[in-house]
């Protein structure tokens, strides 16, 4: 409900919280202490964001998955336009606010109104009036503006059916330095776990392959195109920080039978966050969960050499349960001594682990089997991979200007031969010609063939036991 009060005077107008309660804590101290949580999950990077997907379910489920995305928001940010889906009103165009705040616990924010006046002449602005007052898509991502951000003004819109390039050719004007846009929206709806991970990987990789006119499942598909527009209008990039369902982030408060897929997806500028993204700093795992990864595949080794059978923790983090590819690298004295993975997310990454430490150890074809009296002197490091996409250029000249080295981890396909290179490669081979050389001839094709080749890319968190302090003896058999 809108409520009218008086600010020296003069009458202004407050949609005063509806979703506090249900969505999120009414308690301010609680709900405060609930999304500062959230944010020390969130993402490490030195990457700052103005443009993100996030979700908008009840904090229990999605907030965890929000926060990687509001933890890297920019703070320089004085103005956020919050673009979300309606859930209850059915209408063709999009509503912007009538009143002149929206209220949280955490307080009021002013409603940015020369701006939204300005708005109103566009063709696509629609009256219904009451849209946005019950409506949760705008509401749930206010707190975490409030957290993050000193002080800023704010811009709802609520999105009917409409084109998305015309609402976002209708944003982009009043997008500036200072200005941050959120696309709100979950994911698929109501599959058991397995199958909505199925889906929700294909939405986003048709995001991050900046897919306009890809399918996206998710009740806010409109809002993540019109975001898809504007970003690609300003030259950046999308990264995945973080895609989970209802079930993995809260299995105790529902069935895998009947799960919400979220995600939190950040658009970076690729020249200005070059320096950051190429050293690395794009982080979703915590530094205990890479303590966790780099124990298990230790372990996991000297049980291998030992012939003493696979050590499974006993609890394994919720985060490391998501299927993902992965890599285990050994080496002695700076020297390759075995590396093995998967490329494509095929099991949980703690099970990919456990079973590339031992290949790794004993079925790299280029190598001996490892020797329990080498164990002492092997170095191990562990690349976790995004998911890879496809990645579109439109001739070669374009394939070699996308390409960033040392970010990109590259996947080569021609006819029935592939290939990859890791990140790491680059330090090797940092001419881009010549690594995609190399590349085709890893995979027994002319040097040439790299200019004919189809190819997808994806990016690795890389770390070793070197740059992360373990802790042995963590994990217990069974």
């Amino acid at each position: 409900m809108a409520e009218t009060a008086e600010n020296r005077g003069a009458a202004y107008t407050v949609r005063k919280a509806a979703a506090a309660g249900q969505f999120y804590p009414e308690k301010l101290e609680e709900l405060r202490k609930q999304i500062d949580s959230f944010l020390k999950e969130g993402n490490s990077s030195s990457i700052k964001t103005r443009f993100l997907i996030s979700p908008h379910a009840g904090y229990v489920f999605s907030g965890p998955v929000a926060g990687k995305g509001y933890a890297v928001i920019d703070k320089n940010v004085k103005r956020v336009i919050v673009i979300g889906p309606s859930h209850r009103e059915y209408f063709k165009g999009i509503v912007l606010p009538e009143v002149d705040f929206y209220q949280t616990p955490l307080g009021k924010v002013r409603i940015d109104k020369k701006t939204v006046e300005q708005m109103k002449s566009s063709p696509v602005v629609v009256s219904v009036h009451g849209a946005d007052m019950l409506e949760h898509s705008i509401e749930v991502q206010i707190p975490f503006l409030q957290v993050t951000l000193k002080e800023f003004s704010f811009i709802p819109i609520i999105v009917g059916e409409i084109e998305p390039v015309r609402v976002a050719a209708m944003i982009e004007p009043f997008i500036d330095s200072q200005t941050a846009v959120i696309a709100s929206s979950d994911l698929s709806h109501y599959y058991p776990n397995k199958k909505a991970r199925i889906i929700d990987d294909a939405s986003v990789n048709e995001i991050l392959n900046g897919n306009l006119d890809g399918q996206i499942d998710g009740c806010g598909r409109i809002p993540i195109k019109i975001l898809m527009h504007l970003a690609q209008k300003k030259g950046l990039c999308p990264v995945k920080l973080d895609a989970r369902t209802s079930f993995d982030v809260a299995p105790q408060y529902g069935s895998e039978l009947r799960v919400v897929g979220y995600t939190s997806i950040a658009y970076y500028d690729r020249k200005k966050d070059k320096k950051e993204i190429e050293n690395g700093n794009n982080d979703t795992l915590s530094t205990e969960q890479k303590k966790f990864l780099l124990n298990l595949a230790r372990e996991n080794l000297n049980a291998a050499v030992r012939r003493t059978g696979r050590i499974i923790p006993e609890k394994i983090p919720e985060e490391l349960k998501e299927n993902l590819g992965c890599f285990v690298t050994l080496k002695v004295n700076g020297m390759l001594r075995g590396c093995i993975g998967y490329i494509e997310p095929i099991k949980p990454l703690y099970e990919a682990i456990i079973d590339n430490a031992s290949n790794a150890a004993l079925r790299d074809p280029r190598f001996t089997p490892v020797q329990e009296k080498e164990l002492g002197a092997i170095q191990l490091e562990v690349s976790v991979l995004s998911k890879p996409v496809p990645f579109l250029y439109a001739d070669t000249t374009e394939l070699l200007q996308k390409l960033i080295p040392e970010f990109h981890g590259v996947i080569l396909y021609k006819g029935g031969y592939q290939s990859t290179f890791l990140p790491q490669v680059w330090e090797q081979l940092p001419d881009k010609v010549q690594f995609l050389e190399h590349l085709a001839v890893k995979a027994g094709l002319p040097r040439d063939a790299w200019k004919t080749a189809r190819y997808e890319v994806y990016t690795t968190q890389h770390f070793n036991e070197a740059n992360i302090t373990t802790t042995g003896g963590s994990l217990i058999e069974r």
